[in-house]
């Protein structure tokens, strides 16, 4: 075994964590209850190929049926979900969402 090649891949690793963990900081960062409810909907669309109501959020998060905004707005406001006023299914996950889940190994 060629010790040089080992430390290239250690170094090559390191940067690309480095890298990556810079990419992670510079989207907004997310609460522990914001990140589970972005993987929800994630995986919700992935199953079903359409986003929940805001009443199955809340379900899901074990809130109210109204509370379901305690996680959808701020992560409308940090830029990981568009809302389409006036429909019922009406969540999107952005591209900023999708590449933050990517950033945390679920995408």
């Amino acid at each position: 075994m060629d010790p040089e090649k080992g430390q290239k891949d250690v170094i090559k690793t390191t940067s690309m964590d480095i890298g990556k963990n810079e990419e992670l900081r510079s989207l907004p960062p997310l609460t522990e209850r914001q990140a589970e409810c972005l993987i929800y909907l994630y995986n919700y669309f992935i199953e079903h190929r359409y986003y929940p109501t805001q009443r199955e959020i809340a379900n899901k998060m074990n809130l109210k049926t109204n509370s379901a905004a305690t996680f959808v707005e701020p992560l409308r406001k940090k830029g990981y979900l568009e809302k389409e006023p006036g429909k019922r299914r009406n969540i999107d996950l952005t591209h900023r969402a999708l590449e933050k889940l990517k950033l945390m190994g679920m995408a």
